[in-house]
């Protein structure tokens, strides 16, 4: 089900195309505030497309290039910017009361609690690409639906055709025991047959990863519960490989998947209530074989023309906020 936000933004200063501006460093051009790779490639995509301008003064929204994709201070990859208060004042826009800015997000809180909040504060106009929505904290003129992924994630092409598939259901990740996660009820669906469960709480290997893509390949549905955080990597994996997702979700967390705004996913996916994880089994026997197929076709379809490139997830979702602006450039078709 598409979300639908009748409500539309207005760029600021009577500025009549959307359109966005990298600010600059004036005191200090030559240092980097920029800690990941997905940062990196996000702010070259914007750089490259038809909706950037150099000019700040003709901008409708601003993004300052101080990386707040991962906001974890326990992250172990590197990639958390300590100081980020102060780096953002080096950026005269982010104070300006009248400009509005697009700020990216994978990853909030830390252990045990993972909060959902950012650990700066925002400036008085914004647009949140996030990866941690729901229906009770979504606001349509300030979040934008965002998919999380690994810096390392492979975005090989993926067969457009539907590989002969002899597995109902599976599923290999850890089973994070120790947080009492609901991921440690699925060994009681694994038959050994046609339902697979395989827990990994270790480093993964090679030989890991590559059961784990011939599960995806064999497998008509793929279980995608929450990681620590509420998303996972998993959707963007199972779309590639055209296994259907079966989102576990607890029934007061009803998640907003991305680009919501765009794709209708109930043709797609199937949202489950952890509440009833010992039915799944009969639950997606009654599906049938062409259902089945259809679905297997549009996660394909969907995952090829919305997530196959960082290059792709960063225009459709430029795309998106230009159709949220009223403008004269509305409805631009995504250029790749």
């Amino acid at each position: 089900m598409k979300l639908n936000c009748k409500q539309k933004l207005l760029c600021p200063n009577n500025i009549t195309r959307f359109s966005i501006h990298i600010d600059k460093n004036i005191q200090y051009p030559n240092i980097s505030y920029i800690r990941s790779p997905v940062f990196a490639i996000i702010l070259d995509t914007i750089r490259n497309s038809s909706y950037y301008t150099n000019d700040s003064t003709s901008a409708c929204i601003h993004i300052a290039p101080v990386d707040t994709i991962d906001r974890d201070r326990r992250s172990k990859n590197g990639d958390y910017l300590y100081f980020i208060e102060q780096r953002l004042k080096f950026f005269p826009e982010w104070s300006d009361p009248n400009k509005i800015h697009l700020i990216f997000n994978h990853y909030t809180g830390t252990w045990p609690s993972y909060h959902r909040t950012l650990d700066f504060n925002l400036p008085s106009h914004y647009i949140l690409a996030s990866t941690s929505l729901t229906y009770s904290n979504y606001n349509c003129l300030s979040h934008l639906t965002f998919p999380l992924f690994h810096s390392n994630y492979s975005f090989s092409s993926s067969s457009s055709s539907l590989p002969s598939r002899s597995i109902l259901l599976s599923f290999k990740g850890k089973s994070y025991e120790d947080v009492q996660h609901h991921r440690t009820f699925f060994r009681h669906l694994n038959n050994n047959h046609d339902i697979i469960i395989k827990y990994t709480d270790h480093t993964n290997t090679s030989d890991d990863k590559n059961e784990y893509i011939q599960l995806l390949q064999q497998s008509h549905f793929c279980l995608v519960p929450s990681g620590r955080r509420l998303y996972s990597y998993r959707l963007l994996e199972t779309l590639q490989y055209g296994c259907i997702p079966v989102i576990t979700t607890n029934d007061n967390e009803l998640i907003i998947l991305p680009f919501s705004e765009i794709i209708d996913w109930s043709k797609s996916v199937i949202i489950y209530s952890n509440a009833s994880l010992s039915l799944l089994p009969y639950y997606l026997k009654m599906i049938s074989k062409t259902q089945r197929n259809d679905m297997q076709k549009q996660c394909l379809t969907i995952w090829l023309e919305y997530f196959s490139s960082i290059q792709r997830i960063v225009l459709t979702a430029l795309h998106i906020l230009n159709d949220r602006f009223i403008s004269s450039f509305s409805s631009l078709s995504i250029q790749y």
